[in-house]
């Protein structure tokens, strides 16, 4: 006996919810579509809205059945886009609210950086890459895409079509951070299509040759494949500089006109990998984007700060990550590769120790060169500070481009979140 009194009271309810849900309709429609339906149109839904809320509250289940059929019939000829419901129709203003909290949220509050070069090595990683070793490369199929959503990496490999020796065109350059004249591969900068086409990238298309015949390497803008071209193919010189210098490579080659470099005496087969390797992008974190209201940032944390209104800042605008090591009126100096902050060691950090007493990772200490070369001292004056990078010896920072003003802090990094790497935890 029980069943079928459980069934109708189910189904009352639901039918009071529907005639409830019938009449909102109805209200937003008398409101906001009264200018684009007839007066008789308005007053029959008018009639049928109160003559269902009478129901509804008599709890006449029969007449309530009725009425509702015969306004949701009514609703549907003149509701235009309010009836029936669609989800996006529905939740329109639930989505623009989140849009709004989202963006309130990456404005004033937490907002993802990612790491733009590896001038805070090792502390943190902007792009990278790295040789693949075809001897060892794991060939379970999930290991892989195992490894590559751990490291968000991306693998290039470039096949030869002939047989012959490598060549690498290379050209001269100096060194902005110590005036040093060295050799770099050359590249061109293209602009490509990404996201189907949605939007472009900048690129650093490389050239090399095997055999006079030309083979091209394409990385991100912001990747320099100097470093791992010199690995590949002439493994154990530290510079390209340094192979030009041993006399062991023909240094005088020309495949066309104005391009110059070495033979590496490196021999590929038709068919052989040229180069593969592996495309690390930057270390993800979380910046905490409101504290820098409420307090000043320590000498010895790391800090988000934008290079606009630097004066010696030729660049275009970025966002960098650096440490800062000197506030208004300290005085700083280098020497034997060590930071002094008014004339003594600077330790108030985990980091800045490790540098200074050059433990592993950070053996190079700092470098000095440009505002701090040895025997230099320099006074920061008031609303400005002085930053510097953890990797101080391909650092472009406060040594080269001066004071950032107090102002340009834009936040304190809280958390490497991606990629899943030893890093990935609380920054440091």
């Amino acid at each position: 006996m029980r069943l079928p009194f459980i069934r109708k009271n189910k189904f009352h309810r639901k039918i009071l919810e529907l005639s409830g849900s019938l009449i909102a309709s109805a209200k937003k429609i008398l409101k906001y579509r009264k200018h684009l339906v007839g007066a008789d149109v308005l007053a029959s839904i008018s009639s049928q809205v109160v003559t269902l809320e009478s129901s509804i509250k008599a709890k006449n289940f029969e007449n309530l059945v009725v009425q509702s059929k015969s306004l949701s019939g009514l609703l549907r000829q003149q509701g235009g886009d309010i009836f029936p419901e669609t989800f996006l129709g529905t939740n329109t203003e639930v989505l623009f609210v989140a849009i709004l909290l989202a963006i309130a949220i990456r404005t004033f509050f937490i907002q993802s950086f990612q790491i733009p070069t590896n001038s805070m090595t090792p502390t943190y990683y902007g792009m990278t890459c790295k040789l693949v070793d075809s001897k060892t490369t794991v060939s379970n199929i999930w290991s892989k895409i195992w490894h590559k959503i751990k490291f968000c990496s991306r693998e290039v490999n470039v096949f030869t079509q002939n047989s012959g020796t490598v060549s690498i065109p290379l050209v001269k350059a100096i060194l902005k951070k110590s005036n040093e004249i060295t050799y770099v591969v050359p590249y061109e900068e293209m602009l490509v299509k990404k996201y189907l086409g949605l939007a472009k990238a900048k690129v650093r298309r490389y050239t090399i040759f095997v055999d006079h015949r030309r083979y091209q390497i394409v990385s991100p803008i912001d990747l320099s494949l100097d470093g791992i071209l010199l690995e590949r193919f002439c493994k154990g010189y530290p510079s390209w500089k340094a192979v030009i210098a041993s006399g062991k490579f023909d240094s005088n080659f020309s495949q066309d006109k104005g391009i110059e470099g070495v033979n590496t005496e490196y021999f590929l087969a038709m068919g052989d990998s040229i180069i593969r390797f592996e495309i690390f992008p930057g270390d993800m974190l979380f910046v905490d984007k409101i504290s820098c209201h409420f307090r000043s940032p320590k000498v010895g944390e790391s800090v988000v700060f934008t290079t606009n209104a630097i004066k010696n800042f030729t660049r275009a605008p970025k966002f960098f990550i650096k440490r800062l090591v000197g506030k208004p009126t300290n005085t700083l100096n280098i020497c034997n590769n060590q930071l002094f902050i008014d004339g003594k060691l600077a330790t108030s950090n985990e980091i800045l120790k490790k540098l200074n007493f050059k433990e592993k990772g950070y053996q190079n200490g700092y470098c000095p060169v440009g505002t701090l070369a040895e025997g230099c001292n320099i006074t920061i004056p008031k609303r400005n500070l002085f930053v510097l990078g953890d990797n101080s010896k391909d650092s472009y920072d406060s040594r080269f481009w001066g004071f950032v003003p107090e102002k340009n802090i834009c936040g304190y990094p809280l958390l490497i979140f991606y990629p899943l790497s030893n890093r990935w935890g609380k920054c440091k």
